[in-house]
């Protein structure tokens, strides 16, 4: 079973640095995807502080390599990280890692670590040669024979070190913590080592997307713990260290593991509930139960994974620049960053430029070359927003783009190509435009390989208490954090109203009502003057399967609380708890109206 395999099949990675083959034996049972063969964990179960490990006072890979043979290796069917000491500069890396490789290990790791020095002793080991720099240069060795690898750091800068160097995890060390889980006082507190590794992680992930991200040490002694610190940080997994080997009892580190491994299983309850609260698009950000906004996550779903050109359509505010990164997300090509060009922000004297490149002096201050957005996103996602502002000649080299991949730079008769996968968006009729003459027919025949056209707002006004559940709170944290909900006064003036701005405009009118609330709930008389009255249907629908879907909210809006709760009592085939949820009422309030209204 390879490193590889074990980290991309758990959502949550857990580690377990162990120190004798019992305990690796639990941590196995208990669900543990990798093992970290120690020196520290070695001298933990012979009596010894884990401090101990950084002394000069045995071989410390002599001591991993025997004791792994002889207990671990062959025994277990995990993955087993080899804990690699070069403090000693007589340690030759190359001989090493080929002797961890001969042994059996699957990988390798910087443990002990000059990361846990401060001060003249850090310095002194980086003056001599054998810091954290011996250590990065130890991972790419290890990368360069086969073997996987985890880095240990402490500090943002060792990180990047570590995700220039290619490793496959990058582990935060929080330093010592010790008596199971009792654990003792750390330099950092839960919600500091939380935010700093969200800190970290975030600059991690953006040199190397692919970087499994761990934490490990300091603050956290339990799973609850760590649970805490790696929802505050986004991080990838836990390695646990004292808080699993200094636990005597077989039955105890198998169940104190399984309970590390549970953060996984409660992750992926989060995602199930929000799925059902907020609709299959909420990680997305599309957020809705309708047929017409399902319609389109489906959509998304199906042609995220070819190179097929995609046009995305639909008023203003309705996301189409969130379906764009949607469907890059979902792709193969989801590693890379989207490429965006905003084609109606650009003049259009520039937007030749921008999008194909451009040759020294090939007009006035083109001083250098300038390489364009289709080289750029040669092996990613090329987005073209407001597609329908691009001019006629633009337009024909766009099209030989998409036909053959080649393009040239202005001021070259060169050829170049692109291996970009090209996204659409337009709010305008293309349609109506090609019969103009303003848009090139061919052009539109070869964008609508496949086109998702989004309905707006009106035509899905079901979502809009799901809308107002996702977005009051985040509205709520940055303007007015005594603002908790919404009552139904508010939520049956929002569903009268005709949206011409789409959700864009639902967000501005619930970031004005936050700001005017003076209690915990906003009520109707918080928000701005809305119309009552339904929009007329766009004049361009779309052919897209997506947009002759039918929405369950399409006609005319509730004209009344009763025909409110009626709506919505049989869209969720009459089951209570559902509907209140939908609505965004308590149990006992929605029975209550029932009653009121002779619903029961």
């Amino acid at each position: 079973m390879s490193t590889q395999t074990a980290v991309d099949e758990s959502p949550f990675l857990v580690g377990a640095a162990i120190g004798t083959g019992m305990t690796a034996r639990a941590a196995a049972h208990g669900g543990a995807d990798i093992l970290l063969a120690l020196h520290a964990g070695r001298v933990r179960v012979m009596g010894a502080p884990s401090i101990a490990c950084m002394l000069p006072v045995a071989d410390n890979n002599r001591s991993v390599l025997e004791f792994a043979r002889a207990e671990i290796l062959g025994r277990v069917d995990l993955p087993v990280f080899f804990g690699a000491c070069v403090f000693d500069p007589r340690v030759l890396l190359d001989d090493l890692v080929a002797e961890v490789r001969a042994a059996g290990f699957d990988g390798i790791c910087n443990f002990p670590t000059a990361v846990h020095f401060d001060g003249p002793m850090r310095q002194n080991l980086e003056y001599a040669g054998s810091g954290f720099q011996r250590e990065v240069r130890l991972m790419q060795t290890a990368r360069a024979a086969g073997l996987q690898t985890c880095g240990y750091v402490r500090r943002q800068d060792e990180a990047l070190m570590m995700a220039e160097a290619g490793v496959d995890i990058v582990c935060i060390n929080y330093g010592w913590n010790a008596g199971g889980m009792a654990g003792v006082p750390s330099r950092y507190t839960l919600e500091e080592a939380g935010e700093h590794a969200r800190q970290v992680f975030e600059e991690v992930r953006r040199r190397n997307p692919r970087i499994e991200c761990a934490v490990e040490g300091g603050p956290i002694t339990a799973p609850a713990e760590a649970q805490q610190v790696a929802e505050a940080s986004g991080a990838d997994g836990y390695i646990g260290g004292s808080t699993i080997d200094r636990i005597p009892l077989e039955a105890a580190v198998a169940e104190t593991t399984s309970a590390y491994k549970s953060v996984a299983h409660l992750q992926q309850r989060i995602h199930s509930l929000k799925s059902e609260w907020l609709g299959e698009g909420h990680e997305f950000g599309l957020i809705g139960r309708s047929a017409a906004i399902t319609s389109v996550i489906q959509m998304i779903r199906k042609v995220a994974d070819s190179d097929l050109s995609v046009l995305i359509t639909g008023e203003n505010g309705t996301g189409k620049e969130l379906v764009a990164r949607a469907i890059h997300a979902a792709s193969r090509r989801r590693d890379q960053r989207l490429v965006a060009v905003n084609c109606a922000a650009i003049p259009r004297e520039l937007l030749e430029s921008e999008l194909f490149g451009h040759e020294a002096g090939a007009f006035t201050g083109a001083v250098k070359a300038r390489v364009g957005r289709f080289e750029q996103a040669s092996n990613t996602t090329l987005l073209l927003d407001e597609i329908g502002d691009l001019a006629l000649p633009l337009q024909a080299k766009l099209l030989r783009v998409l036909e053959d991949g080649s393009f040239e730079r202005l001021g070259t008769n060169t050829p170049r190509r692109t291996h970009a996968r090209i996204l659409c968006a337009s709010n305008q009729p293309l349609r109506r435009m090609a019969a103009e003459g303003a848009f090139r027919e061919d052009l539109l025949y070869r964008l609508n390989a496949v086109e998702i056209t989004l309905p707006p707002l009106r035509e899905r006004i079901e979502d809009i208490p799901l809308l107002v559940r996702h977005l009051l709170p985040r509205i709520a944290e940055e303007m007015n954090p005594r603002v908790r909900q919404m009552d139904a006064s508010a939520y049956r003036a929002l569903m009268r109203h005709s949206w011409p701005g789409n959700v864009r405009e639902l967000r501005n009118v619930l970031e004005r009502a936050v700001i005017m609330c003076d209690e915990e709930v906003v009520s109707a008389q918080d928000l701005p003057p809305l119309t009552a009255e339904p929009a007329p249907s766009p004049s361009e629908a779309g052919a897209s399967a997506v947009a002759n879907q039918a929405a369950p909210g399409d006609g005319p809006a509730p004209r009344s609380e009763r025909e409110w709760i009626m709506a919505a009592l049989e869209r969720n085939r009459f089951r209570r708890g559902d509907t209140a949820r939908e609505l965004g009422l308590a149990r006992k309030t929605l029975y209550n109206k029932m009653r009121r209204y002779d619903l029961l």
